[in-house]
């Protein structure tokens, strides 16, 4: 299991992220209603799932030829990255976490996903249908940390590619699951 070193208000760091003038509007007005999903028991978004207080756990399944990343607490959900060198399929039906294949390259592997619901990206920041998030995953054998770097495209939302990255550090917290209770506050549109 990996955590984040640190849970912070902003710990993506999205006041960097390279928004079409309407949708840094949006992500204002999510940011003033404090409607981030994982507070509301809904799934993170791919790029938020590393950053919940709680870690995720990564199981790779070569048998089966999947790598899962289960998100700690909170919503206690999972994502599937296909192993297998499928292709994405033409007509997805979009989810949170969108539809992840892989592949290593050297020690590095290597995640594309497509096929996201709107806002999947953290929950709080706008995102289409046709968001793309390629992500390279490294652990450095010293110290076992996870650095993950990715890129997101979304010509609808961004003016630009949005690059970021964290790392994680391995953790012997013993899985203990917490409950999920929604606590979008009182009052609050659900957007």
């Amino acid at each position: 299991m990996w955590q984040p070193g640190g849970v912070v208000p902003n710990p993506l760091g999205i006041t960097d992220i390279p928004y079409q003038p309407w949708a840094k509007a949006l992500w204002e007005d999510r940011q003033e209603n404090e409607l981030e999903p994982h507070t509301r028991c809904k799934p993170s978004g791919v790029a938020r799932q590393f950053l919940t207080p709680y870690g995720v756990e990564i199981l790779e399944l070569p048998e089966l030829q999947r790598v899962f990343v289960f998100d700690i607490g909170g919503p206690q959900t999972y994502r599937t990255i296909y192993m297998d060198g499928r292709a994405h399929p033409a007509d997805l039906d979009p989810t949170w976490y969108g539809h992840s294949i892989g592949k290593w390259e050297n020690d590095v592997l290597v995640v594309d996903t497509v096929g996201f619901l709107p806002g999947a990206l953290t929950g709080v920041t706008p995102n289409s249908d046709k968001l793309h998030v390629v992500e390279r995953f490294t652990l450095d054998p010293a110290t076992m940390a996870l650095k993950r770097e990715y890129t997101a495209d979304d010509s609808l939302y961004l003016a630009a590619q949005y690059k970021g990255s964290d790392t994680l550090a391995p953790s012997n917290v013993p899985y203990a699951p917490e409950p999920c209770e929604d606590l979008t506050p009182t009052g609050s549109p659900a957007k």
